[in-house]
């Protein structure tokens, strides 16, 4: 017994490699996935500051718990919280803060995760389906089609998702293009730059895109992301943060 509990607070306490689910960008999706039975608790911030002609701002955060199936497969549990600011035409300022939406996702590594057999391109998938809670009879249906090429030091990825807003007598559906490029400036940190768009397929929401430098830092369990986004069309700058640790 004592035996037993001496291994499981070492395998808490000591420090090991994190390398689940982990992205080196900010915005991007990676293609790296959890080992399997590993576990892994995620979080994501990001901030849309001057968006559109109504200059709205909104804060965005989201928790997951994520779950290696298999050394290629792993499922996500997020929960999502947003606050949000728009001008009105008096010239107040409406806000809202609000338990957002909760779904499950999987993402899937088109690639062997061992690094023995580990190939210079990665491919990834991804699929996720969301309750918006503020509008019951709304669901959310999310996808990411991901390729990785690495080769030295250097990655480059590319990362094509596409998010649909589905309600009964209305739907919402828009493509988000990105791309990225990641640096190993040491064997924990990497630095870059990326690009990231929504282009929005009607009026009810307007597209926008921004891009800039990202940096990703790696740390035993732990390891953060995050680019400062600069805005290129509709939004004035769009930073996003995100971290994960493995248990």
């Amino acid at each position: 017994m004592r035996t037993a509990l001496a291994i499981l607070i070492a395998g808490c306490v000591l420090p090991g490699t994190a390398h689940a689910g982990r992205t080196f960008y900010g915005w991007l999706y990676g293609t790296e996935v959890m080992p399997e039975r590993g576990v892994e608790l995620e979080t994501w911030i990001q901030e849309e500051n001057d968006k559109y002609g109504t200059r709205s701002k909104e804060t965005w955060l989201s928790w997951g718990a994520v779950v290696g199936v298999t050394d290629q497969l792993e499922l996500a549990l997020p929960v999502e919280l947003d606050w949000s600011a728009t001008e009105q035409a008096d010239g107040t300022t409406r806000t809202s803060f609000t338990f957002k939406r909760f779904g499950i996702e999987a993402r899937y590594r088109l690639a062997p995760a061992d690094p023995v057999e580990a190939t210079a391109l990665v491919p990834l998938v991804r699929f996720a389906v969301k309750r918006d809670v503020t509008a019951r009879d709304s669901v959310r249906l999310e996808t990411d089609a991901v390729v990785s090429y690495e080769v030295g030091a250097v990655q480059a990825l590319v990362d094509l998702g596409a998010v649909g807003d589905f309600a009964s007598g209305s739907s919402h559906v828009e493509l988000r293009p990105s791309a990225g490029v990641s640096y190993r400036a040491t064997s924990d940190l990497r630095i870059g730059a990326e690009v990231y768009s929504e282009i929005s397929f009607d009026r009810t929401v307007e597209s926008w895109a921004t891009g800039g430098p990202n940096l990703s830092w790696t740390h035993g369990r732990f390891w953060l992301s995050g680019t400062f986004g600069i805005g290129l069309y509709h939004v004035r700058i769009a930073p996003r943060v995100l971290w994960g640790i493995a248990f």
